[in-house]
């Protein structure tokens, strides 16, 4: 996907692809590349106000936290050989 910061509804379409990671990803674009920031804060002011676009971030969110959990029940169910193992292997 094309990420055109100059286009808020570009900026808008990949929003929605990863809300809830997009959303900080927003935040930290303002910070780093200040001369697209009239783009961005009109983007987000159209997340803010439209019902569906909040719906969505919603959505994710809770998709988001889910995951999170799902993991870290994964995790405490591995025993210690199993997270060593794990380890090794991702470090590799």
């Amino acid at each position: 996907m094309f990420l055109n910061l100059n286009d808020v509804e570009s900026i808008l379409s990949w929003w929605s692809v990863f809300p809830a990671r997009h959303d900080a990803a927003l935040e930290q674009m303002l910070l780093s590349r200040p001369q697209f920031g009239q783009k961005i804060r009109a983007a987000q002011r159209r997340i803010a106000t439209s019902e569906h676009l909040k719906a969505l971030l919603s959505k994710s969110l809770a998709q988001q936290d889910q995951h999170l959990a799902q993991m870290s029940d994964r995790r405490a169910a591995m025993s210690s050989v199993e997270m060593l193992r794990r380890d090794l292997a991702m470090a590799a």
